[in-house]
């Protein structure tokens, strides 16, 4: 259990994985409206696999094909003109703006990530939304990641429904948010104010329609390939230091620099690549909260590195579409803590800013194309298989509730009493999914949020790069207490064929902070809207203390699970 969970929001009974195989435990919950169940069941395993299934049953065919495709969804920018009084980049109420339309609102696009209010002005780079889709035999997945901070399971549903993606024959569709912080408010934290969202109907509607397209346009490309796959770290060989790149900033300081990068080429024509599959973990914050320039922060450079290269020092480039999917940043994995990514200059950049953003989007674009092309090792076994499985998790976060309640968020709600008080006794629950993904020798599994690094890779000081594990003296957690291994990367690596694993954050739902219960404080007088002393400001931004049993011990679980029979 968390320490310090205030009597108000009581912590739910830490689950382990074996427990949530069974399905056997229900969390408690207020009255259902209709006199229905008190709560679901949080975990009952997957209710879809391929192969296998019936809509996938294997065909003996073990040709991968993959097909990459690439769309924009830039807004359109109106109003963007206002006098920052006090020149924070942010509007507030009384400063002027060019009211273009005359209804005396501010109309801004606003960007998420920050504090509330910030207004976009321009675009420094393309937002996208990039694809990837896998066949292998009558087994057909799409992945989809959308450069934008989140979004929310319901979303990520209406995408599913799209009649564009009709008749195509895709048994599973996964969607991720890179969590960039300089494009464009889908949660709805970020409006023009506190309790007023940040969401533009029209803007998500084209986010939805657009990820449709991408991925129809995936399974239209899809070729016969090959791939090539590498892992490199983000690591000064010398120093074993990480922060030309990344860092964390929360007790206890354990993080993953690892980048992993799956190369498909043309099976037909191998020079050629179709696109680039990469992984990495970090918050996609480097050019900080005073930008007012959507952009996709290092994550466009990244991918702009390994796709065309960097000519002037003759490194040539993969070609294709590259297609980032973030990993585990929980617990501020990213610029903070001393991060000083080289310019061009070779000078260290310590300010945030777009420089600042292109610089480590370069940096780590050239470790991995410079991986992917020395040390590639090509993959003789390319079959592609997943297993999927339902969450419910109760959201306990009372500022949650506010949000929900002033219609901050469009999110439906259950197993709850909407005409009372959001509260103990009366904690809705949300329905959300996680699901295990292979191809050939790479295994990745989804997050529904910011998972927290040390329950993908364990307690290992190792994991701290050279630095204190812990710096904090108040609320710092007792790592006497840590699990023991295995965790989830050693039980991901132990399913047959693994060779690579990584954690896709942010995929199939928005949820906050992935945080471990070893480790969970929150305010003891007004939890959630102020953090804990010391290094406790993830909890706010969670859905509750149990967490860790709703999300990480199904992903624990998912990646134990076997298909009966011996399939894939």
């Amino acid at each position: 259990m968390g320490a310090g969970c205030s009597e108000a929001s009581p912590p739910v009974a830490a689950l382990d994985a074996a427990t949530l195989d069974a399905g056997a435990v229900e969390a408690d919950s207020g009255r259902f409206a209709d006199g229905g169940p008190r709560s679901p069941t949080p975990y009952e395993g997957p209710d879809d696999h391929c192969p296998g299934a019936a809509h996938c049953m294997p065909t003996g065919d073990h040709q991968l094909s993959a097909g990459f495709a690439r769309v924009d969804i830039n807004p359109a920018l109106t109003e963007t003109m206002w006098t920052d009084t006090n020149r924070n980049n942010a509007w507030e109420p009384g400063e002027p703006f060019v009211d273009l339309n005359g209804n005396g609102v501010f109309d801004a696009v606003w960007v998420a990530g920050f504090g509330t209010g910030r207004p976009a002005t321009g675009i420094a780079d393309s937002l996208d939304v990039r694809a990837v889709a896998f066949r292998d035999g009558e087994t057909l997945v799409a992945f989809a990641v959308i450069d934008c901070v989140g979004f929310f399971r319901n979303e990520i549903e209406r995408i599913e429904a799209d009649p564009t993606l009709a008749g195509l024959g895709i048994d599973k569709i996964l969607v991720a948010s890179t969590h960039v912080h300089e494009a464009v408010d889908t949660i709805g934290l970020w409006g023009r104010g506190p309790l007023q969202s940040g969401l533009s109907a029209s803007y998500q509607s084209l986010v939805r329609r657009r990820t449709a397209e991408a991925i129809a346009q995936a399974v239209g490309a899809l070729r016969p390939a090959r791939m090539r796959v590498a892992q490199v770290m983000t690591v000064d060989p010398m120093t074993g230091d990480t922060r030309a790149y990344v860092n964390d900033t929360r007790d206890p300081v354990l993080f993953d620099p690892t980048v992993t990068v799956v190369q498909f080429t043309d099976d037909a024509m191998p020079g050629r690549t179709l696109g680039t599959w990469v992984n990495w973990a970090a918050h996609p914050e480097y050019a900080g909260s005073r930008n007012n320039l959507l952009s996709a922060d290092y994550v466009h450079h990244l991918r702009e590195v390994i796709e065309r290269g960097v000519p002037e020092e003759g490194l040539p480039g993969l070609g294709g579409v590259t297609v980032f999917v973030n990993g585990a940043l929980g617990g501020q994995v990213g610029p903070g803590g001393g991060v000083r990514p080289l310019g061009d200059d070779g000078m260290p950049i310590t300010e945030a800013g777009l420089p600042r953003a292109r610089a480590v989007g370069r940096a780590v674009g050239r470790l991995a194309l410079r991986a992917i092309t020395a040390d590639g090792v090509e993959a003789s076994e390319t079959a592609v298989s997943y297993r999927t499985a339902p969450l419910w998790m109760q959201a306990q976060n009372t500022t949650y509730g506010l949000g929900f309640t002033n219609r901050v968020f469009d999110r439906p709600l259950y197993y709850w009493d909407p005409s009372r008080t959001f509260r103990n006794g009366n904690f809705p629950w949300i329905r959300s999914r996680v699901t295990y993904l292979q191809v050939g020798p790479v295994a990745t599994i989804t997050a529904p949020g910011e998972l927290h690094p040390e329950l993908w890779i364990g307690y290992d000081p190792r994991f701290s790069w050279g630095q204190s594990t812990l710096t904090e003296t108040r609320n710092r957690p007792d790592l006497a207490m840590a699990p023991p291994a295995p965790y989830l990367r050693d039980v991901m690596l132990a399913n047959p064929g693994v060779r690579y694993a990584f954690v896709s954050g942010l995929t199939e739902d928005f949820i906050g902070y992935i945080v471990p219960q070893l480790n969970y404080v929150l305010h003891p007088v007004l939890p959630y809207l102020q953090e804990a002393d010391g290094d406790h400001y993830e909890e706010t931004n969670s859905i509750g203390p149990g967490v860790e049993t709703f999300a990480h011990a199904p992903m624990m679980a998912l990646a134990r699970w076997r298909p009966p029979g011996g399939a894939p």
